[in-house]
């Protein structure tokens, strides 16, 4: 999937703004829903990560166009750190009935869910958008021998117990599963490998730069800082993107037969009321056809997924499904 030309955008924010339309009349009624009676006001964002990582950034970049363009009041962030999301929805779950809080998940949470044994799934809770896929990327140190991905699974095969592969996620999630899926796809044993599950992007970063790990697996918009200021090199993407990412390899450019992307989104506590989940919903629709959500799935290479109530509802239980053939067939999860 490539990003949306100029006329392609203008298409997709018109259907967006469709969407809004469609919605009940209870929720849009008045002179604008800018009002404070139409607007969710108060909220506070759970954030299923250490700062700096993947849901960080799209959680806060959520937050601040939600703000700017007065579909909320002002929105109070926080990090909820361990079990690789389950700690987080633990907190979600725990707060039933709440309408002002409102959380960003994603995959890998549904996978941690399952790994670590939690009572709940990320379906349990109410689902409001899903708003972005996210690539993954292989990457290297600047000073890496690998000048390629090719080149660095001929070596991981190779000695594969020695081989430190740092993934940006627990256990089960989508980084940590990405690296399996990829060494499956060369044919590598999976259970003979070395992966370090870091429970971040910035954790990873750290081990990547000081050689704790020979290569990172992470989100492709997690590190284009330290690869624009030449700390490190981007090997190849998972899936063919526009914005910062269009020149890189795929790796079925690159030999290795897998696509792979990572979804995020946004959810509130269970048994909130229909009206309190339609105005979220109002308002994460309207800040998803906005001119800043659109430059920022241009700046950060994620790709619009849009999909909101029941349909990503029906999504997440797909999910749950689909996550527990991906945990059996790698032996993570029995």
């Amino acid at each position: 999937m490539t990003f949306p030309t100029a006329p392609a955008a203008a298409l997709t924010r018109r259907r967006a703004l469709a969407a809004i339309g469609m919605l009940p009349a209870a929720v849009l009624a008045g002179c604008g829903f800018g009002r404070s009676t139409d607007r969710p006001e108060g909220l506070r964002l759970l954030i299923p990560n250490i700062p700096g990582g993947g849901y960080d950034h799209t959680a806060r970049t959520m937050a601040r166009i939600l703000e700017q363009n007065d579909l909320t009041g002002p929105i109070e962030r926080f990090n909820v750190v361990g079990g690789g999301g389950s700690v987080a929805l633990a907190r979600l779950m725990r707060e039933a009935g709440n309408e002002k809080l409102l959380a960003m998940a994603g995959v890998g949470v549904v996978g941690a869910a399952q790994v670590n044994g939690s009572p709940w799934r990320l379906s349990d809770a109410t689902a409001l958008a899903r708003v972005v896929d996210e690539p993954a990327s292989i990457v290297v140190r600047a000073d890496s021998p690998f000048a390629t991905a090719g080149t660095l699974v001929a070596q991981w095969r190779s000695r594969p117990a020695a081989f430190a592969v740092g993934a940006g996620s627990a256990v089960g999630g989508p980084d940590y599963i990405f690296a399996l899926e990829v060494a499956r796809a060369a044919g590598l044993d999976t259970a003979a490998l070395r992966v370090l599950a870091y429970d971040g992007a910035g954790d990873l970063l750290a081990a990547l730069l000081d050689g704790s790990v020979d290569v990172a697996f992470a989100g492709s918009g997690e590190y284009l800082d330290r690869i624009d200021d030449g700390a490190l090199r981007m090997l190849a993407v998972s899936r063919t993107t526009s914005g910062p990412t269009q020149d890189v390899p795929t790796l079925t450019a690159s030999g290795i037969d897998i696509e792979f992307t990572n979804w995020r989104g946004f959810f509130a506590p269970p048994g909130i009321s229909e009206q309190a989940r339609e105005r979220l919903i109002t308002a994460l629709s309207t800040a998803h056809a906005s001119p800043e959500w659109e430059s920022a799935l241009e700046s950060h290479g994620w790709i619009d997924t849009f999909t909101a109530g029941d349909e990503f509802t029906d999504f997440l239980r797909a999910e749950d499904l689909r996550m527990t053939r991906t945990l059996t067939e790698l032996g993570i999860a029995k």
